[in-house]
């Protein structure tokens, strides 16, 4: 199942994309993400219909503990997109569009435990204003948080 991956003709060292690179990548899937979100939405709308009627779902409070589960479905939503796409083939839709891959260090597909391991510490990275994605400038690998705490890496595709 684990495949290499293809690297630039260059040289057999994996390339870096810049950041200018993965963020547009992200945005890129920030459109899918959306939809994801507006499918919750639309799920967690039916669920009320059914469990309370028309009536009482329309003026229905959200206590702290529905609140909590509710964000957190969304969240897992979301992430079940990123584990799925990287277990996959490495990419989402945007990596695929920008030719960028993830992969772990001994450059295959990264292990459940590693994708899943990236989009918690990818999470606290972005919640820190992106200083997680930032830190790469500061170390000599050029890894940010989640590259770090996941043993993997995002490397730019052969152009073809």
């Amino acid at each position: 199942m684990d495949k290499q991956i293809e690297l630039d003709r260059a040289s057999s060292e994996p390339i870096q994309p810049g950041l200018l690179r993965v963020f547009a990548s992200l945005i890129y899937d920030s459109f899918l993400i959306f939809a994801i979100a507006m499918s919750y939405g639309v799920l967690i709308v039916i669920v009320k219909v059914v469990l309370l009627g028309n009536e009482v779902a329309l003026h229905y409070q959200y206590n702290p503990l529905t609140k909590t589960i509710t964000l957190l479905g969304l969240y897992v939503s979301i992430s079940s997109y990123f584990y799925l796409c990287w277990r996959k083939q490495g990419q989402t839709l945007g990596m695929k569009t920008w030719r960028i891959k993830l992969q772990d260090v001994n450059g295959k597909l990264p292990s459940p435990k590693q994708c899943i391991l990236r989009i918690v510490v990818a999470s606290f990275a972005f919640a820190f204003f992106g200083l997680g994605f930032f830190w790469r400038y500061l170390t000599p690998k050029k890894s940010s948080w989640q590259d770090m705490a996941s043993d993997t890496e995002i490397v730019c595709l052969k152009s073809t």
